[in-house]
């Protein structure tokens, strides 16, 4: 499949740099309380032509009957499921020109399933992953208490699951060179930092690794 350019704009930049290729798939990933969400928006908005967020909350939230905590061991193959979903149609809207930008929890454990969409779209996917220290996470997390951002379905503030969490992305070992910690920076430093390491073509994930 042939990529044409693709371009993005970079905070606080003059002009534009080019894109490793058109229309790519970005996963802003991390636990809760990283900052996904807005940097992620935030991102999407300096990528050009066109582009969208897939937030991936709003999949949880399709599970009226059935649902297990995400965290818990049991909850493995559900997960694998809705990844699946998620992935399915991030990698539809980037066929369909729009570069975009996957907001979820995504660990190295779950990039197979979105890689092997990435592949079968012919994309090519940018893997970014925000890890501020436990304490900055648990302290915006638990400022959203009360906070629904999908209607319905309060936003994670039990520390517990949160510490799980973090702790999950704590030691990612080759996946280590994509990370961001993003403790002392603002949601528009942070998505400055995430356009530079995509336009450098430093959080491209090859095959190799995954499975």
């Amino acid at each position: 499949m042939a990529l044409s350019p693709t371009l993005v704009r970079l905070c606080g930049a003059t002009g534009y740099r080019r894109l490793v290729s058109a229309h790519p798939l970005v996963v802003v990933t991390g636990p809760p309380g990283a900052g996904k969400t807005t940097v992620s928006r935030l991102t999407a908005l300096r990528l050009e032509p066109a582009a969208c967020v897939i937030e991936s909350d709003w999949w949880w939230t399709t599970i009226v009957n059935g649902h297990i905590p995400p965290w818990l061991p049991e909850a493995h193959a559900q997960n694998r499921t809705v990844v699946r979903s998620y992935a399915a149609a991030a990698s539809a809207m980037a066929s369909g020109g729009f570069s975009t930008v996957l907001d979820g929890i995504v660990g190295p454990w779950m990039l197979d399933i979105v890689q092997a969409s990435v592949n079968a779209a012919g994309l090519q996917m940018h893997y970014v992953v925000l890890r501020p220290a436990l304490d900055v996470c648990l302290e915006r997390a638990l400022s959203r208490l009360g906070e629904e951002r999908v209607p319905g379905h309060p936003a994670l503030t039990d520390p517990e699951p949160i510490r799980q969490l973090w702790h999950q992305f704590s030691e990612l070992g080759e996946f280590e060179r994509h990370v961001l910690d993003n403790s002392s920076w603002d949601a528009a430093q942070t998505a400055e930092r995430v356009c530079a390491l995509i336009n450098s073509g430093a959080a491209l994930v090859a095959d190799a690794g995954l499975g």
